[in-house]
């Protein structure tokens, strides 16, 4: 067996090792961008040489210059453009790095709250579970709990009741409602002081009721129909007793509570559960925070921000507005090497950019990756605390149950809803051992909701542990036996074929 806090630390490492490989991920696009931007500014550097080689021997003139200026200014702009670039993106990581320090702060204290919750638990339980104990011997409390349990005994007795009739409306009442005849007749209103029609074709209704036998059948289509609804009314006032032996019953245990002064026990354990859920808001307001500095880092890194387009689009179009295929034969029939290795130069640079641009994208994928891998961790320890599945009570069967789940998940294998999904199905919540009195603690709600939630139990909806321990000393209550059918279930009681 493994507790819901070594279950929830176990989501807290997997969790830190996906921040990890985020923030290391984050890096790849904007090297990759970077080195692209590096590419056209050697491209135009190697335009620019073969500008000062060939076109200031060959063909002088100030359009010439112009160019070989031209790409020099490109390329100085270019320089400070992704300077300012690299600025923007070493501020994000800054940015980052300091929201991820506050969250590990953060997480930390929590380790220490989560140690608080459960001394101030375990102090309530081990203080109330002794009181139930000592009350459990007084016969006037032993009264108000039966009274309680005979109460909660017959409602459901008598909300079976109820079901049977709901059901038996449905398919006994079905004969009736597939007969044309009887339905006719019913909307008509025949037989009754409302009866649609004039006199004729009331002295018609009239005759077809009497040859079927309908104001039988209507009768009983009216008991069966009636029954659910006196049971309804039934049920209604149960509840009303219910509540009040259950109000009388927790009025006894709170005052027996207060008496043996265990109201600042379960202050304490209120208080300091109050505190885990303040640092719970404050860590997922820093990973909402956390989570949109990553969005703009990635825009950025990827080279979406606005000096980085402008340092491309300004190269782009300095090379773009010459005719560089003039400078390539002008290049070939010199004798000169240097314009040749700068033609050399251009077709490598070119074959670099598709394999830079194959890498950019790549490691764009890695990350947004690793960014869904991070938020789906992050969206399951949200559930995991909500449900408050880290509290004393809650267990996960086996030791090594949760790691594995979580390596899947981080692989891609399963979606945080699967791992949820697996989690929530073997979660247990354990009654814990009185200590020095040796048994159980069959009262979970005992003295009610508030104090109930002193003793932070996990939010369950089902499987064993799941929900709220019924109070009762009883193991279960009685079940009510089956009822006898006056006729088999298909609704052929009353038999109306056509005719009623």
């Amino acid at each position: 067996m493994a507790s819901g806090r070594k279950a929830l630390h176990e989501i807290d490492g997997a969790i830190a090792k996906a921040r990890t490989n985020v923030a290391k991920a984050a890096r790849m696009p904007g090297r990759a961008a970077n080195a692209l931007a590096e590419v056209s500014r050697k491209q135009a550097s190697a335009y620019a040489q073969i500008a000062k080689v060939r076109l200031g021997v060959i063909e002088e003139g100030g359009a010439n210059n112009d160019f070989s200026n031209d790409l020099g200014y490109a390329d100085k702009q270019a320089v400070k453009l992704l300077a300012v670039h690299n600025k923007q993106e070493d501020r994000m990581f800054k940015k980052a790095d300091a929201i991820l320090a506050k969250i590990t702060k953060l997480e930390e204290m929590r380790r220490t709250a989560e140690e608080s919750v459960e001394q101030a638990v375990r102090a309530y339980t081990d203080a109330a579970q002794a009181c139930r104990k000592k009350l459990l011997k007084d016969p006037k409390y032993q009264a108000l709990l039966d009274a309680q349990d005979i109460a909660e005994a017959t409602i459901e007795r008598a909300k079976a009741k109820q079901e049977l009739a709901e059901a038996d409306v449905s398919e006994k009442g079905a004969p009736y409602r597939a007969d044309p005849f009887f339905i006719y007749l019913q909307d008509r209103r025949a037989g009754t002081k409302q009866a649609k029609g004039w006199f004729l074709t009331k002295w018609f209704d009239a005759i077809l009721a009497r040859r079927g036998k309908y104001r039988d059948a209507a009768l009983s289509y009216q008991r069966l129909q009636d029954i659910p609804v006196r049971l309804a009314d039934h049920v209604e006032d149960l509840s009303e007793i219910h509540k009040s032996a259950k109000a009388a019953l927790q009025k006894a245990e709170k005052n027996y509570l207060v008496r043996e002064g265990v109201t600042g026990l379960k202050k304490s354990s209120l208080a300091a559960q109050k505190r885990l859920e303040k640092i719970d808001r404050d860590i997922e307001v820093s990973e909402e925070k956390y989570e949109t500095i990553r969005a703009e880092q990635t825009q950025i890194g990827a080279g979406n921000s606005a000096p980085y387009r402008e340092a491309v689009d300004l190269l782009v179009n300095t090379l773009k507005r010459k005719n560089l295929p003039s400078l390539k034969r002008l290049a070939a029939q010199t004798v000169s090497e240097d314009d040749d290795l700068a033609i050399m130069r251009i077709v490598e640079l070119t074959e670099t950019v598709s394999e830079l641009r194959a890498d950019k994208q790549e490691a764009q994928s890695l990350l947004e990756k690793y960014q869904d891998s991070l938020k789906d961790l992050e969206r399951l320890r949200r559930k995991f605390k909500n449900r408050r599945f880290d509290a004393p009570s809650s267990t996960f069967p086996g030791a090594n149950m949760v790691k594995p789940l979580l390596g899947q998940l981080l692989a891609g294998l399963l979606s945080s809803s699967d791992v949820w999904r697996q989690l929530e199905r073997a979660q247990r919540t354990v009654r814990r051992q009185s200590r020095g009195y040796g048994g159980d603690f069959g009262g979970i709600d005992f003295g009610g909701i508030d104090w109930g939630e002193a003793m932070r139990l996990p939010r369950n909806t089902g499987g064993f542990g799941g929900g709220r321990k019924r109070r009762s000393r009883r193991s279960s209550i009685p079940r009510m036996p089956r009822i006898p059918r006056s006729a088999p279930r298909g609704g052929d009681g009353f038999r109306t074929g056509g005719g009623f």
